[in-house]
Formats: structure tokens, sequence, C-alpha cells
């Protein structure tokens, strides 16, 4: 199963992230919001476009909570963005400790960045946001402002 793809969008960056559950589209959500803007960072190597890293040695905890899961997704991209605003770093994995309709409680797992090849991103906006249940998973369309 695809984790996420990238769709055409004008101004912005928009990306289909897939997921059979809630934790596995949280975390591609994550993983396909900081790829999309192509992360630089030392000891890490370029594979089929994507960002790929022996190590991610930066760690955060974050616990969010929201509702619906619409505003739980944005609040956890967001911070994930405030955070690699913070500490210039991109984070490419996550484990999902909890998640519920309202709640989520993660560890990001990233490395300090270099630069990025796109523009940042200056916010995870709700223009066609619907988490949808597809056959044995989920699915969203997230566009990003940049």
């Amino acid at each position: 199963m695809k984790t996420f793809e990238l769709l055409p969008h004008t101004a912005d960056i928009k990306i289909r992230v897939y997921g059979p559950t809630l934790a596995d589209l949280f975390r591609n959500a994550l993983v396909g919001m900081f790829q999309s803007i192509g992360p630089h960072a030392e000891g890490c190597v370029v594979v089929n476009g994507l960002l790929e890293c022996a190590e991610l040695p930066r760690l955060h905890q974050v616990n969010i909570v929201a509702t619906p899961i619409e505003s739980l997704l944005v609040d956890f991209l967001s911070h994930a963005l405030y955070l690699s605003d913070v500490h210039n770093e991109a984070y490419l994995d996550a484990d999902i400790h909890e998640i519920h309709e309202a709640h989520v409680k993660a560890t990001l797992f990233g490395v300090s960045v270099t630069r990025f090849e796109v523009v940042e991103i200056k916010a995870v906006t709700y223009h066609d946001l619907t988490v949808r249940k597809i056959g044995d998973g989920y699915q969203v369309d997230i566009v990003f402002d940049i």
C-alpha cells in the first residue's frame, strides 16, 4: 500500500496520504509533509526522491488533544512544523503511542537539516481536508500553504 503521493496544485503543496490504521495515517502524513519539501541533511542520501538516513537522532514527544479528527491531524502536523522551525529539523518517522478521535501521543524521529529543497511550509490548511475510511484503511488529502 502507498503511504503518500504528491498531487498537482497551483500554488501550494498537496499530498494524498494513506494508512491501514489512524496511527499509520498520522505517521504517513508527517513523513509525507516533510519529504514533500525535500529536506537535506548531512550523512543522509536521496533515494527515489526521498531522504533516507541511517539514524534519526532527534526525538520529540508530542501530546495533542483536539476534535474532530481533522483538527487533531492539523494540530499534530502544525506542532511538528513548529518543532522543525525551532530546531531546524525534519521528522521522517514517528511512533504513534496512542491515538483516539480526540488525542494523539507520539514520538517524532528526525534529523538536523541543512536546508529544504522547496520553500518551507507556512501552514497546514483545512482546505478539502476530510479523513475518509476507504476499504481496509484511511485516506486524506492535505494542502500545505507555502
